[in-house]
C-alpha cells in the first residue's frame, strides 16, 4: 500500500507546483491582485508566512527556517508512517498530507512564504484563501480522522472488545 501513497505524494506535489507556477508566472496574479471566477469565488493573492489559517506567522528568516525545519521533520514522520500502512484509506490520506506538506515547504523555502489563491465567499464573508497543497492537507487530514473512527483496526478492536465483553456477562 504504500507505493501508492507515494504516487500521491508526487501527484500531488507537481499539481500543486503546477497550479502554483500557472498562478504565479502565466495569469501573473501577484501583479493583478484578484480574479472574480464566480459570485462565490475568486482567485486572490496572498503571501502566508505562516501555518494554517496564517496562526505562527514566521516574519524572520529565522522563524520562516524553522517553520520549515519543523514541517519537514512532521513530514520524514509521515513517510516513517506511510511505508507501514496497511490500507489504501491511510495510504491515500497520508500521500495527500505529505504532498501538500512538501509543496507548501518548497514555496516556504524558496519565496519565504506560501502562495495562497483560491478564496470562497460569501457577500462580506470570507472564507481563509489557500492553495491546493491545503486542500490536499485538508482531505488527508479528514481521511485518518475518518479512518480512525471507521478503519479496519477500530472496528476490529470494537469487535474484539464486544466478545470479551460477552465472555464477561
Amino acid at each position: 500500500m504504500h507505493r501508492l501513497g507515494f504516487v500521491i505524494v508526487i501527484f500531488v506535489l507537481a499539481l500543486d507546483r503546477v497550479s502554483k507556477w500557472w498562478i504565479m508566472e502565466i495569469l501573473e496574479l501577484p501583479k493583478i491582485q484578484m480574479v472574480q471566477i464566480l459570485p462565490i469565488f475568486n482567485l486572490q493573492w496572498a503571501e502566508n508566512r505562516g501555518i494554517s489559517f496564517s496562526m505562527l506567522t514566521a516574519d524572520s528568516d529565522l522563524g520562516r527556517w524553522a517553520l520549515v525545519g519543523l514541517t519537514s521533520l512532521i513530514v520524514i514522520g509521515l513517510g516513517i508512517w506511510l511505508k507501514t500502512v496497511q490500507t489504501r484509506v491511510l495510504a491515500i490520506a497520508l500521500g495527500l498530507v505529505i504532498g501538500g506538506a512538501i509543496g507548501n515547504i518548497y514555496d516556504r523555502a524558496v519565496f519565504g512564504y506560501v502562495a495562497d489563491f483560491l478564496q470562497f465567499h460569501a457577500g462580506d464573508w470570507s472564507f481563509a484563501i489557500f492553495n491546493v497543497a491545503d486542500s490536499c492537507i485538508s482531505i488527508g487530514a479528514i481521511l485518518l480522522i475518518w479512518d480512525s473512527f471507521f478503519g479496519p483496526s477500530s472496528k476490529e478492536d470494537s469487535k474484539e472488545d464486544s466478545k470479551e465483553n460477552s465472555r464477561k456477562n
